[in-house]
């Protein structure tokens, strides 16, 4: 039985359930000119605004609605195992994917931009090149393989494996999906991500509030006195002398460290969640149906892979 590797961009490409990107700042790089389901016309209240340092370990809304990196880690093993089986059956054997680490962290770390001291001491705007870890190796499937794995392309006829059996639907990977997913809510593909798109929302909606664009004017003030001129914390960030060079100048560096101290003194970060959670709690409130409905999907696909083999 020869040996197949599911590659690691699999899982995005056929299911997108918690979003791949390789941006190295926040959601706010991620565009929708989609009207959002949420009235933000009115911003919402703010309970209380914490002191923060950083973006590290954060908790937003509508993370409870979207996959965390533990319940990816057991998606993906349910998956794997599923898809494995089925392809036991015709004479594959399917090797699983290297462990799924999760990027939450790195998510956090660049929400809000650059916030830690070190890393803009190290590093300026860019990430440790070691925080993602090594890519996976890519691999190449035999027609035969493909067939089984992913089911008959367009233009192939056959929906056989070269020992007569039948594919199913979509392959073994198609079945492995639609078994993990058969005792929860039916859900449109295209809703898979919504609440990872309200995260999108309501990111791009916070930094239009009066009260975070007010911290950005003292941020900005604050980065004027020390010789930079930026209007906000991403622009910093995005500034093309940066982007266009493949190392890290003194510049950058010291733009960086600017911007840190100048986060940490006006509560850049504090400010900017506490909205961002308030604008999060209303799109929840006023999408409460939808999100429910995608959490019970989320916990029978989990109870499913469980049921596969899959650990947390």
């Amino acid at each position: 039985m020869r040996t197949t590797r599911i590659v690691l961009a699999l899982s995005c490409a056929v299911l997108v359930l918690s979003g791949c990107s390789s941006s190295d700042q926040g959601p706010g790089r991620t565009r929708s000119e989609d009207a959002p389901p949420v009235d933000f016309k009115t911003p919402p209240a703010v309970s209380a605004t914490p002191t923060m340092r950083s973006s590290a370990s954060l908790e937003l809304p509508l993370e409870a609605y979207a996959w965390t990196d533990s319940e990816e880690r057991t998606r993906r093993q349910g998956e794997d195992l599923l898809a494995a089986d089925c392809m036991r059956g015709h004479g594959f054997d399917l090797a699983p994917r290297p462990a799924y680490r999760g990027d939450k962290a790195l998510r956090d770390a660049r929400r809000y931009g650059v916030s830690d001291p070190d890393s803009a001491s190290r590093f300026g705007y860019r990430l440790d090149p070691a925080a993602r870890g090594p890519k996976p190796p890519e691999e190449n499937y035999s027609p035969a393989e493909s067939l089984v794995l992913f089911g008959p392309q367009e233009g192939q006829g056959s929906r056989k494996s070269a020992d007569g059996k039948a594919i199913p639907k979509g392959g073994c990977w198609g079945q492995a999906l639609r078994d993990l997913a058969s005792d929860g809510p039916e859900v449109d593909p295209s809703d898979e991500e919504f609440a990872d798109q309200l995260a999108v929302f309501t990111y791009q909606a916070s930094q239009k509030d009066p009260r975070v664009k007010k911290v950005f004017a003292a941020w900005s003030a604050c980065m004027k006195e020390k010789g930079y001129d930026y209007r906000g914390p991403m622009e910093a960030g995005d500034d093309t002398s940066f982007q266009n060079s493949d190392t890290v100048s003194r510049r950058e560096i010291q733009v960086a460290e600017a911007d840190v101290a100048c986060k940490r003194e006006h509560n850049l970060i504090g400010v900017w969640y506490a909205v961002e959670v308030a604008y999060q709690e209303r799109a929840v409130e006023q999408n409460q149906q939808q999100l429910d409905t995608l959490k019970q999907r989320k916990e029978a696909i989990l109870k499913a892979a469980a049921r596969a083999g899959a650990t947390p």
